[in-house]
């Protein structure tokens, strides 16, 4: 079978030449505008189709993507949300605990027995925490009048 494909494409081969050459001028320019449009238009059409498919498989990336980000902002934002809502839990654990109270007595005896960086038995001292403001009040309202 290919001995009668490779004779048959001989034998056109042959023919086509023969034909070019009985072919008067004007008619090969007419068939070789025509070869050129038609060389041309597929060559056009091929490219508009590659151009097409390059922008569906763009536009899918750019879905997937887009998806990816999404979900991760999802993800994101459902994780700030549990530790926000545990934060609220420990926090309100935290202020309803019945040694409250007790706690903050605590730490205003810790507070108030730690040893002064100035050693010195001076009434006011050089700390930023205040522990009790009581004695000011007087003051700072004769201050505003």
């Amino acid at each position: 079978m290919s001995k009668k494909v490779l004779i048959g494409a001989l034998l056109g081969s042959v023919a086509t030449a023969a034909a070019w050459k009985l072919l008067p001028n004007e008619k090969k320019a007419v068939l070789k505008q025509r070869v050129n449009e038609t060389a041309t238009d597929l060559a056009d059409w091929t490219t508009d189709y590659a151009l097409d498919a390059l922008d569906i498989v763009d536009a899918k990336l750019a879905e997937t993507e887009a998806t990816d980000r999404f979900s991760g902002v999802v993800d994101g934002v459902k994780g700030a949300k549990d530790k926000a809502k545990q934060k609220a839990s420990h926090l309100a654990d935290r202020l309803t605990n019945d040694d409250f109270d007790q706690e903050t007595a605590d730490i205003r005896r810790e507070l108030a027995a730690a040893a002064h960086p100035d050693d010195n038995d001076d009434p006011v001292v050089d700390d930023d925490i205040v522990i009790d403001a009581t004695d000011n009040k007087a003051e700072d309202k004769k201050d505003t009048k």
